[in-house]
């Protein structure tokens, strides 16, 4: 079911085809890095792979548009994690990935989204997971609107958002 949902999402947006398994690899090393229990793991393997199966309700020529979104076509991004967490919701043995995917755009400092009063310890760990290794993996790829920063650069990056749109915690551990 997983797989079968992830190849729908790669098949909506195939220029980032195969960002979710990135992710996901990531996303598992830094929770080896934290000693998280097997069950936790599985959890955010599974949460990892689903986290944009939202997209499959945005306009590809908004997933697609090679340059700057306006105002509105950004209002329709934002709703990508709700759209999928309501997704996920709905199944039975992914309800559990739910918040890991609603907030995994939430800010560490607040802000981000769905939800820009949320932050630190009330943004689910899962999430401040992936939003760390989403946010790298985003940054080392080609997209249509901008070309990929150098490892080094996305590093800096991270580094630079420590305590404001990432957990410095969650941080350390993927630089480990």
């Amino acid at each position: 079911t997983v797989k079968a949902l992830t190849s729908i999402v790669d098949t909506k947006d195939s220029f980032t085809y195969g960002h979710s398994e990135r992710v996901m690899k990531h996303t598992l090393d830094i929770a080896e890095a934290l000693n998280l229990s097997e069950h936790d793991k599985n959890v955010l393997r599974y949460a990892s792979l689903l986290h944009d199966v939202g997209k499959v309700g945005i306009d590809m020529s908004v997933l697609r548009k090679p340059s700057v979104l306006t105002g509105p076509e950004w209002g329709k991004i934002i709703n990508h994690p709700e759209i999928g967490a309501r997704a996920v919701r709905g199944i039975t043995f992914l309800k559990e990935l739910a918040p890991i995917i609603l907030y995994h755009h939430a800010r560490y400092g607040g802000g981000g989204y769905p939800d820009r009063k949320i932050s630190r310890e009330k943004i689910p760990l899962g999430a401040r997971i992936l939003a760390v290794a989403d946010a790298y993996e985003a940054m080392v790829s080609e997209r249509p609107y901008r070309k990929a920063l150098s490892k080094k650069e996305a590093i800096k990056e991270l580094i630079r958002e420590k305590g404001k749109q990432f957990d410095p915690r969650i941080v350390q551990a993927f630089l480990k």
